[in-house]
């Protein structure tokens, strides 16, 4: 049986960015720059150096391998990473048929389900309303009330786990994930103290399971209303754009997704409301380049830092 020293040594650096590539990371994310991280969603905190083992520091995550990277961005444990990692990257633990750096194309993944969790979560969800932290958290951000044919969920007390230790249960915005076929894939989780203020202790945004083999996931945060959409990164982002300018708009969760959203077909207009940092205006730049011709554009950045603080007039 492969361990993970023989498998760096298979793969070494190239093989695990085409690994990490074929499980669905971005290659926005691959870099060895500052920038966002794919696993707890930070602006500039996450760097790929790669030095032959998959290789990453980010400020909150921490540093380590491509099996620590792929068990945070997908929460798994090192066996199933492990497993997902020698699929990907064709490798046997019988050296008589090992195939090593002979990657899998991504669509011959098999494509990611919603949990048992996932599911659950959505079926106790309750209204904002009925969720006093999760509607004090909202109205700390201006966003209480929300804008009409917001869709946003909350629930009383959800699981967090971390590194396969159970942390607690908290109140928590709950927002499923749905693909370019309006499929549920999975939900966004946004944990929460009893007070209304974002956890601190750790990273307080998560997808609770992967997107493999979807397209276009994206969280449809708000009824459609004639044909016009919005698309901001983040959820918050999407509602403060709603409330500022009056256009149902949606989330794409992270730069990674905006850049890769496909409108629905009954709609003839799309605004990006794109946050003013290099990975929002990167990532909103790739998505209006890439849907030339298939709709009409426009890309909207606010005169301050995000759409949020442009809500509550901070400069």
């Amino acid at each position: 049986m492969l361990d993970a020293r023989a498998i760096h040594s298979k793969l070494g650096a190239e093989g695990w960015r085409e690994v990490l590539l074929a499980h669905g990371i971005a290659e926005t994310f691959l870099r060895d720059k500052h920038g966002p991280c794919p696993a707890c969603g930070g602006k500039d905190r996450f760097r790929f150096d790669n030095k032959g083992r998959g290789t990453f520091i980010c400020s909150r995550c921490g540093a380590g391998d491509g099996f620590k990277l792929l068990m945070l961005v997908a929460d798994l444990s090192f066996g199933d990473a492990r497993r997902r990692v020698m699929d990907l990257g064709g490798l046997e633990d019988s050296e008589r048929t090992a195939a090593p750096n002979r990657i899998i194309a991504p669509e011959q993944e098999k494509r990611s389900e919603p949990t048992r969790r996932v599911l659950t979560l959505l079926r106790e969800s309750c209204q904002i309303a009925d969720c006093e932290p999760a509607r004090l958290y909202l109205d700390g951000r201006g966003l209480w009330p929300l804008p009409p044919g917001a869709l946003l969920r909350a629930h009383s007390s959800v699981e967090y786990w971390h590194e396969r230790q159970r942390v607690g249960r908290f109140p928590s915005l709950v927002t499923p994930i749905r693909d370019i076929d309006g499929e549920l894939v999975t939900v966004h989780v946004t944990y929460l103290t009893p007070g209304g203020r974002k956890l601190d202790t750790h990273e307080p945004r998560k997808l609770l399971s992967a997107l493999v083999g979807h397209e276009g996931c994206v969280a449809p945060i708000m009824e459609l209303a004639g044909n016009t959409l919005g698309i901001a990164e983040g959820i918050e982002t999407a509602l403060s754009a709603a409330k500022l300018t009056g256009t149902p708009t949606w989330a794409a969760v992270n730069a990674a997704l905006l850049g890769k959203f496909e409108p629905p077909p009954q709609v003839g207009k799309l605004i990006i409301f794109a946050d003013r940092d290099v990975a929002g205006l990167e990532a909103a730049s790739a998505l209006m380049e890439r849907l030339q011709e298939k709709v009409r554009l426009e890309i909207r950045t606010p005169r301050v830092k995000d759409w949020n603080d442009a809500l509550r007039g901070i400069s």
